[in-house]
């Protein structure tokens, strides 16, 4: 009684073995992609070749660089209060924008070039970008970083 049922198992399980790795050989050949594809690039012909070497004679307008200095706050900075003025200059009449991690702030700075723009500061760490943007659309950007810190110290 004993040898026939191990011989049911063993019959069984290599019949169910059996049926289980032709299923997956059959799907396998289905799914797989064909190895001997080829595939063909276009080929540049002359007048391709001549139309991307073409030179252009008009002068490229010179862009300058727009600059910006954040005078105050200092960098790495800990603050006790969320509310904070960001100083600085930059190139005249130019859009400031100030972007906390939560938040964006924008003005533009006067006809010196000097800007004042208040923000909040989130708790923790805030890593501040302050970009200015000139009338030419030169940009400029210098990144803080700030902690704004509740406790005693």
């Amino acid at each position: 009684m004993i040898k026939e049922l191990f011989l049911a198992i063993a019959l069984g399980s290599i019949l169910g073995f059996g049926i289980t790795g032709a299923f997956f050989a059959l799907n396998k050949n289905k799914t797989t992609p064909k190895q001997n594809s080829v595939e063909i690039a276009p080929t540049p012909t002359v007048t391709d070749l001549q139309m991307s070497t073409q030179i252009s004679t008009t002068p490229a307008a010179s862009k300058t660089e727009s600059s910006i200095n954040i005078t105050s706050p200092e960098n790495n900075t800990v603050l006790s209060n969320s509310k904070i003025s960001i100083k600085g200059d930059s190139t005249p009449n130019s859009l400031i924008v100030i972007s906390t991690p939560t938040k964006t702030f924008s003005d533009k700075s006067n006809a010196n070039g000097v800007f004042s723009i208040s923000i909040e500061l989130d708790s923790g760490i805030n890593l501040i970008k302050v970009n200015s943007i000139d009338p030419e659309d030169n940009q400029s950007e210098v990144e803080l970083s700030l902690t704004y810190s509740t406790a005693k110290i």
